[in-house]
């Protein structure tokens, strides 16, 4: 049994029946049928279809934001930005595939040939719940503009989202099976990736979830993207204006209270700022609102499961225990339900230390002193993701030095890093491998052939 709780009221408000692997194994069947005419289909078609679903997204975007609040806690306000940025990724797919997958001629030694881009066919993909409409989306619309099919598995704790995803595709107008939910059971995974007439898997996830994924498709020689965890450093140089640091900085951590791969997760602070740096983060910490994620006057809401409050809180402990120091926050609070967790600011934090060296899926910020700008980088490098970073200070010079050797896939100066359609999304190391969101997620699960004439 599937179960949707609001994190907030604790309120248990619809359940699902999982799947039979008969059940599975005929929506699998069927999305490989609908594939064969699919792929066959032109780009003016495959546009229209998105546009419309753009468009109803637009639409109905309030009742689709309240879905998200209502079902894994994140913030109204928040939510709706889930909603519209997801329209916006669809409506940038639907405009650029053609261009983007056209034929590639070329003319060399002797010889005249051509790449063109073929789609393979039906794709499985898991997402999480902390983003659950843009999440999934940015996975399965360049995945569908290029003309294959997606077998999706969402995050267990939003089966009401997971439900109207797979409506939304239906009222766009998108032939049945193109898009397909899957309520079923962790043990199905090996079977679904097993299945011949599934070509390929598409995760974003813990580590645990991507190593188990990631295996299975090496051993049936399928192809995958593992987008995982992250421990994103926030690198303050030296600068005259704090000030709008610090505000950019409680935006890379506490956005979503803190359930964001691509959250800041480590402050790295050059030593000569990192004093007052402390004191002011700390000072606009405490100024942040705990509560209602409906009211549009709350900061922080419900973390989305309470198993995510009794994980931080270990983190967290064990850390101090290793002696970092307490600034603010550090405890769960109870007095608006079991799901929260106060704000935490720590300070000295050095590597071995929980919050530096575990990826902190919460409201707590791990503030570190580095010596100069190759401590900055070695603290920086010195863990086992590679997804993101943001580089502040004053020193362009510095800024770019950082930037060029921080082990990260993307590197934001003077901004709080997210995502764009335009741009490729993936990390490297623990992180995982592959790339969604630009040209890379449209060709990701296409045959590059190449044609001599």
């Amino acid at each position: 049994m599937i179960t949707s709780t609001n994190p907030y009221t604790q309120e248990t408000t619809k359940t699902y029946q999982q799947m039979t692997w008969d059940q599975v194994e005929s929506k699998i069947i069927l999305a490989h049928e609908s594939f064969q005419s699919r792929k066959k289909t032109s780009f003016t078609e495959r546009k229209q279809l998105m546009n419309n679903l753009a468009k109803i997204m637009q639409e109905q975007f309030e009742d689709l934001a309240k879905l998200d609040t209502q079902e894994m806690g994140m913030l109204y306000k928040d939510a709706k930005g889930d909603v519209t940025k997801s329209a916006s990724n669809i409506a940038y797919f639907a405009e650029n595939a053609e261009k983007i997958l056209a034929p590639k001629p070329f003319d060399q030694d002797g010889l005249t040939w051509e790449i063109v881009y073929q789609p393979k066919g039906v794709i499985f993909s898991v997402m999480p719940w902390n983003y659950p409409f843009n999440q999934v989306l940015r996975s399965a619309i360049p995945n569908i503009m290029a003309g294959n099919v997606v077998l999706m598995k969402h995050a267990s704790n939003v089966p009401q989202i997971a439900e109207k995803l797979e409506q939304l595709f239906d009222q766009a107008g998108f032939p049945k099976w193109i898009y397909t939910n899957l309520f079923l059971p962790h043990d199905f995974t090996e079977k679904i990736i097993a299945h011949p007439s599934v070509i390929g898997a598409n995760v974003t996830g813990s580590d645990a979830v991507g190593r188990q994924i990631g295996t299975l498709a090496g051993k049936y020689l399928k192809p995958s993207i593992l987008e995982l965890g992250g421990n994103d450093p926030f690198i303050v140089l030296e600068t005259t204006d704090l000030d709008t640091i610090i505000k950019q900085a409680i935006k890379g951590r506490f956005s979503n209270y803190g359930q964001k791969c691509n959250s800041s997760k480590r402050f790295i602070v050059i030593e000569s700022m990192y004093d007052q740096f402390c004191e002011k983060f700390t000072a606009a910490v405490n100024e942040l609102k705990v509560g209602d994620p409906m009211n549009e006057a709350t900061d922080i809401g419900p973390l989305a499961k309470a198993s995510a409050v009794k994980d931080i809180d270990a983190q967290v402990k064990q850390s101090i225990d290793q002696w970092a120091i307490l600034l603010t926050g550090g405890q769960p609070w109870s007095a608006f339900g079991p799901n929260f967790y106060l704000p935490t600011v720590l300070k000295d934090v050095v590597p071995g230390m929980k919050v530096f060296d575990e990826e902190v899926f919460g409201p707590v910020a791990p503030i570190i002193k580095a010596k100069d700008l190759d401590d900055v980088v070695r603290l920086a490098n010195q863990s086992v993701y590679g997804l993101w970073c943001s580089i502040f200070g004053d020193n362009k010079e510095n800024k770019e030095y950082i930037a060029q050797n921080v082990e990260v896939s993307n590197a934001f100066i003077d901004k709080v890093v997210t995502s764009y359609a335009f741009l490729p999304y993936g990390g490297i190391k623990n992180t995982g491998y592959g790339k969604e969101l630009s040209e890379h997620g449209l060709k990701a699960f296409m045959n590059e052939k190449v044609i001599v004439k």
